[in-house]
């Protein structure tokens, strides 16, 4: 199967820029809450004015933004964020945007139809930080209350040729990092954290901080390496593109390697069908440390919500290898339906299958599932069964290997599949290499 390689794709990416290009130092309020208006204004008209080739640095100060910080058409431009952007605490002086359901909260920092766009920090020796405040944000009632009515803290729509490198993501108040509709990404030496306590696990104080998606990614030819991921949801996320994407049919050619990711795991997905066919192709997560991750490996579908019957998906060509869990607190390995709090009547439940009325529907037979693997996985320390591998009986998952993929401890009077291990259905499997214990509704190739 043909990967994505990185060292070709870091030469384009660090081209000279032109000697025409010229350096502006932002010129916002630093340490003054009161200003984050002004400065949300101010950056705004710093960006929207570079020109090809141009740097914008951001000392290494911290300035107070509102969220709504917007440009568009950035041609090889250069950020220097040298200090920290945090944004406003206070629902109420958050900029809004028409949206499906009324008035909704506008994106923190949205950067659209970019190319050659390089974000970094003006020396290897300097972090840049995003602070989205986002503990004002988080928190059961909140979301009862708004539900997903959050800001992202950084987009980028529409881009090619883009490197971000050496910045701090911290405290999103939603998802964290979206690079959507892109070709040819780099990120690396990145960080995620979003924390609401300083607890070593996800346990339900630090779960407050629900859908704070780490690095979400749809396109072609994107490289994520040696980055960092502590979150209350999917760490790494390889999102679908479709025939109505602009710079891709098919999210392909993906690599993410040397990182370290707990939350809701490296994920695929979710995926659903559509008119313009979703797709995922030649995706590879190499080389990762999960640290007492809720979830571990994770692909998964999107409810099956009256979706039209000649709308398609696939997911196709997926490789985790040298994968590590450490302690992992629910489902380690996850293939199948994702697991949602919409849609109870279509969706699989979070509650399942604990809760004897709990559904978990399979994914759509209008879904193609092909050429899994897992090679190389070790899971230490899980005190549930393994996983979930589930297709649709009608039209099964094909080519699924679990090569080498081990657990030191796998009790068979562990919830909630027992000496099962796996729930294992709609599935043409096959374990080789060691791998223990193996799916039953795989094959045991010797």
């Amino acid at each position: 199967m043909a990967r994505l390689l990185p060292p070709l794709l870091s030469l384009l990416l660090l081209l000279p820029a032109p000697a025409t290009s010229s350096t502006t130092v932002w010129d916002g309020t630093p340490d003054d809450k009161s200003a984050a208006a002004a400065n949300t204004e101010s950056l705004s008209l710093a960006l929207a004015s570079l020109q090809p080739n141009d740097i914008l640095n951001v000392p290494g100060e911290t300035y107070y933004l509102t969220g709504g910080v917007f440009a568009s058409g950035l041609v090889n431009a250069t950020i220097h964020l040298d200090g920290t952007l945090k944004f406003a605490v206070d629902r109420s002086a958050w900029p809004t945007e028409d949206c499906k359901s009324g008035q909704c909260v506008k994106k923190a920092i949205l950067l659209q139809d970019v190319e050659g766009l390089t974000l970094t920090t003006s020396s290897p020796s300097i972090r840049g930080t995003l602070d989205g405040a986002g503990k004002s944000w988080w928190g059961y009632v909140n979301y009862l209350r708004y539900g997903e009515d959050r800001p992202k803290l950084f987009t980028i729509s529409n881009g090619t040729d883009i490197l971000v490198e050496g910045w701090d993501f911290k405290d999103s108040a939603y998802h964290t990092f979206h690079a959507d509709d892109v070709a040819r990404l780099e990120v690396r030496g990145c960080t995620v954290d979003n924390r609401a306590n300083d607890r070593d696990g996800h346990g339900p104080g630090n779960l407050r901080a629900l859908n704070t998606d780490g690095f979400d990614v749809s396109g072609r030819d994107i490289y994520i390496h040696d980055c960092k991921v502590w979150n209350q949801d999917d760490c790494f996320t390889i999102v679908p593109s479709s025939g109505s994407s602009i710079n891709s049919d098919c999210t392909e050619n993906v690599l993410i390697e040397n990182v370290e990711a707990s939350g809701l795991g490296l994920t695929v997905g979710s995926i659903t069908p559509s008119a313009h066919h979703s797709c995922i192709r030649n995706i590879t997560f190499r080389g990762a440390l999960m640290h007492r991750t809720f979830k571990g490996i994770y692909i998964k579908s999107a409810a099956n919500d009256h979706v039209d019957p000649s709308w398609t998906a696939e997911i196709t060509g997926v490789l985790y290898e040298n994968v590590t869990m450490v302690e992992p607190k629910q489902v380690p390995i996850w293939i199948g339906p994702a697991q949602e709090t919409e849609n109870r009547d279509v969706s699989c439940s979070l509650a399942w299958p604990y809760v004897d009325r709990a559904k978990c529907p399979p994914p759509l037979g209008t879904v193609a599932w092909s050429n899994i693997t897992l090679k190389d996985i070790r899971v230490l320390g899980a005190t549930v069964s393994p996983g979930v591998v589930f297709g649709n009986e009608g039209r099964p998952m094909r080519g699924v290997v679990f090569d080498n993929v081990v657990f030191d401890e796998a009790e068979a009077d562990a919830k909630p599949w027992g000496e099962e291990f796996y729930y294992c259905k709609g599935v043409e499997g096959i374990a080789r290499g060691g791998t223990w214990p193996v799916p039953p509704c795989f094959e045991v190739e010797e």
